[in-house]
């Protein structure tokens, strides 16, 4: 495994880890529901995730990788404060982390989305903001931008493929300028 050593000047670890810290306290605090206790897990994730600073891959997911760490950092929170009256279960923990680095994905993927949509040629960008946004029937967009209803569902058809190509590449990017 490669070292932050190698690959990753411990500046750029650093301002990594600087500005996940937003996110990383929502991402906690949606696992715990105390703020203070949310607090203290953040502070003990930002001491293991600089102590194993030298094991995370440069080319994996900084913000994931992050992310896994809170995650059993509040798991270990809990399992430590059994005593206290409102406690979630870890499995209720489990659940919650899924579902929020899911809604983390559906952002990144919007975000990619309107990056590709501002890619498509104008005629496409017409025909794709009166069916996808403004929910208009194949009938109306022919109408409307003067062409025959077959090439327009043609036309609908390409722009589903250039948007998902499109998605599928940007995505990684996307995903790196948020680890920023």
């Amino acid at each position: 495994m490669k070292r932050v050593s190698d690959d990753l000047v411990p500046f750029d670890f650093s301002r990594k880890l600087t500005a996940l810290q937003r996110s990383l306290y929502a991402y906690i605090l949606t696992l715990l529901p105390n703020r203070t206790d949310a607090e203290d897990v953040l502070q003990e994730t930002n001491l293991i995730l600089c102590k194993k600073a030298g094991e995370y891959d440069p080319k994996g997911h900084f913000q994931g990788w992050a992310f896994q760490i809170a995650r059993y950092q509040v798991m270990a929170h809990i399992t430590k404060s059994k005593r206290s009256r409102l406690q979630f279960s870890t499995e209720i923990i489990e659940a919650l982390a899924a579902e929020e680095l899911d809604n983390n994905q559906i952002a990144l993927s919007q975000k990619a989305l309107q990056l590709c949509y501002e890619l498509l040629p104008d005629h496409m960008k017409r025909i794709a903001l009166l069916r996808f946004r403004e929910n208009s029937q194949l009938k109306e967009i022919a109408k409307k931008v003067g062409r025959p209803l077959g090439s327009i569902s043609a036309t609908l058809h390409r722009i589903r493929i250039n948007l998902s190509d499109c998605v599928r590449r940007k995505m990684p990017l996307v995903e790196a300028e948020n680890d920023l």
